[in-house]
Parts: C-alpha cells; structure tokens; sequence
C-alpha cells in the first residue's frame, strides 16, 4: 500500500521557499541578484513546479495538492510582505 498524504506535501512543498529564504537573508549570494533578489523566490517556486508535475507523474495527487497550496500561500504572503505591484 502506498502512502499519499497531504502533510508531506506541505513539507517537500516548503522545502525550497525555505531554503530560498534563508539564502536571501543570511548570506551574500543575494547580492548577485542585484536589484532583482526576488529571484531566489522564482527559482523556487519553479523547483516546486518540477516537485508537482513529479508527484503527479508517479501517481501522488494529494502530495502534489500539498505542493501546490503551500507555493500559492507563500507566494501570497511574499506579494503583501514586499509590498509588490501587479502593473
């Protein structure tokens, strides 16, 4: 019987904007980005795009639902923290 849950979704899901956090904040590799230090964040959230179309792939839909619903909250949370424009 295999396992399928949600909660490891959320975990594998948090992996990267994590990562993606601590690097921006505790160390200088930020400062390659320039202006653009969003752009940890982006690679993340394109990391978590693989995850998903990986769980999907192998038959895990509610981990992948996991994936995805952690990368839209965070995602949401970065826009209203930063303060981001849409136009």
């Amino acid at each position: 019987m295999q396992q399928n849950p949600f909660l490891l979704g959320l975990g594998i899901g948090l992996l990267a904007p994590l990562s993606a956090h601590v690097l921006t904040r505790f160390t200088a590799l930020a400062a390659l980005f320039g202006s653009k230090q969003l752009g940890l964040y982006v690679i993340a959230a394109l990391i978590n795009l693989l995850v998903v179309r990986y769980f999907y792939r192998k038959g895990f839909e509610k981990a992948a639902h996991g994936v995805i619903l952690i990368t839209f909250v965070l995602a949401m949370l970065l826009v209203f923290a930063t303060k981001l424009s849409v136009t």
